[in-house]
């Protein structure tokens, strides 16, 4: 390591300092520290979304655990660089199954969670040292930058998974219009009843675009990470005094050689009898400057517990947002329950029953649900509409026709903005009195024929047809 080529200034600096120097040097080689990145995960993601296609979720958590080795790539480019090499592709080859199995179980096992692992990564990788060694170093260039540390590890997580969801939605808004009917499937498809049954196609898509933002959050972490260690380093061991020196050499090397030569030669014409070195070193040895004193003092053995190497303050500000965390938790699930159960504060009517308003809609996403608009007989018009070929007239008509039998036996309020999972959802709340249910099967054959294009098996619908439970007669 050659202090005389680096390509960034050396000097003392502050924690956030040392921060801004990381992302400059991420951002000076940003395009290179992508492509390395990619290069160390690129394949076993491939591979990984081969075999777990069917489960983004857990293919997300995957890529998340294996990030320490593109972590190591972007490491080793980024300090080759500043010391003003250049790594060849050859040499970024070799390097990748290194970033894979060098201490593999403490790293991606044992280690994975450390909040320092931006720094500490550098102690392991550049400087090669193990066990106690290892400990002893990590101690010392973690004490200055602590907090700082900390708060990047723990908002990395938070900046990346924004950063997805942006990604999404720039994804969403350049979608040509008409093209999206396959997202719009998924989206009314999604019953809010099981928010947790989430459409295949929306956590592939998400898993997806999250996975492009951890890369992106992560070469600057790790960028700022490598600043601090260099920082640290400068202030340990003097390199900005190494380096002051160095060009004081530099500079007055030629006039020390003249000097030198000019004091040998007047030396040589003086003739003066040289004094043993012996008799030289004990002189100088017996002057006050070089007497010994020693201090001894009393040092409080270090506490052994869980938190004990942590500062205070930093333990102040895990502290506060493990508790606003929690506080955020209970609101959330209190709002959930509120309007899970916001029938209980329904305004009631003198019989018990809640206030009803009547129902105005006539016309629901183009359809008509005026009762004289329908047959007396819906489910065997629209069976006979089905066997002449007519499909898309006999599910439409089933769907209008159950829109308006529920609006008329327990007053559901629908309005004509409605779209199909507003009506389901409706119904849902209205009860067993309106025989959702039914209204749900209907639902689901109309929109896979009406968006998808997907035509319902002839015992589907006619199974439709004879479950009608709206009470006319049936001819089936």
């Amino acid at each position: 390591m050659r202090l005389d080529t680096v390509t960034a200034e050396i000097r003392p600096r502050s924690d956030w300092e040392a921060v801004d120097l990381g992302f400059a040097l991420a951002r000076r080689d940003f395009w290179r520290c992508i492509a390395v990145w990619w290069l160390a995960l690129g394949v076993p993601t491939a591979a990984g979304a081969w075999l777990l296609w069917d489960q983004p979720v857990l293919l997300l958590a995957l890529f998340w655990w294996c990030k320490p080795a593109g972590s190591r790539m972007v490491l080793f480019e980024l300090s080759r660089r500043l010391f003003g090499e250049e790594p060849s592709w050859r040499s970024v080859w070799r390097e990748i199954p290194r970033a894979w199995t060098r201490r593999f179980f403490y790293r991606f096992l044992w280690a994975r969670f450390s909040p320092w692992l931006p720094v500490t990564l550098a102690v392991e990788d550049l400087e090669g040292l193990r066990g106690r060694a290892y400990k002893q170093r990590c101690g010392q260039v973690v004490r200055r930058g602590e907090g700082v540390v900390m708060w990047l590890y723990f908002l990395s997580d938070i900046a990346a998974a924004w950063l997805g969801f942006g990604i999404l939605a720039l994804f969403l808004m350049l979608v040509p219009e008409g093209q999206d009917g396959a997202w719009a499937l998924a989206v009314e498809s999604w019953d809010p009843n099981f928010p947790m049954e989430i459409p295949l196609l929306i956590t592939r898509t998400v898993a997806a675009c999250v996975m492009m933002a951890i890369p992106l959050a992560d070469v600057f972490v790790t960028g700022a990470g490598f600043g601090i260690y260099i920082n640290n380093r400068t202030w340990i061991e003097g390199w900005d005094v190494e380096l002051a020196f160095k060009r004081l050499a530099q500079r007055l090397g030629n006039v020390a050689v003249v000097m030198l030569s000019f004091f040998m030669i007047s030396l040589s014409v003086h003739g003066a009898e040289p004094r043993p070195p012996a008799e030289v070193i004990r002189e100088v040895k017996a002057a006050s400057e070089f007497t010994v004193h020693t201090v001894t003092e009393r040092v409080a053995k270090p506490s052994k517990s869980l938190f004990g190497s942590w500062s205070g303050q930093s333990l102040k500000v895990l502290m506060m947002v493990f508790a606003i965390s929690a506080v955020a938790l209970l609101v959330g699930l209190l709002g959930c329950v509120l309007w899970k159960y916001r029938h209980v504060f329904t305004l009631r009517g003198p019989a018990g029953r809640p206030e009803k308003i009547a129902p105005s809609a006539r016309r629901v996403m183009g359809m008509e649900l005026s009762p004289h608009t329908l047959p007396a007989d819906v489910p065997g018009a629209a069976w006979s509409l089905w066997q002449e070929g007519r499909g898309h007239e006999a599910l439409a008509l089933l769907y209008r026709g159950s829109i308006s039998r529920v609006m008329e036996l327990e007053r559901v309020e629908i309005h004509e903005s409605d779209t199909e999972g507003d009506c389901m959802r409706r119904v849902d709340q209205a009860g067993a009195a309106v025989h959702p249910e039914y209204f749900r099967g209907i639902t689901g054959a109309w929109i896979r024929l009406a968006y998808a294009g997907v035509s319902p098996a002839d015992a589907e619908v006619r199974a439709l047809c004879r479950q009608w439970p709206f009470g006319e007669r049936r001819t089936l």
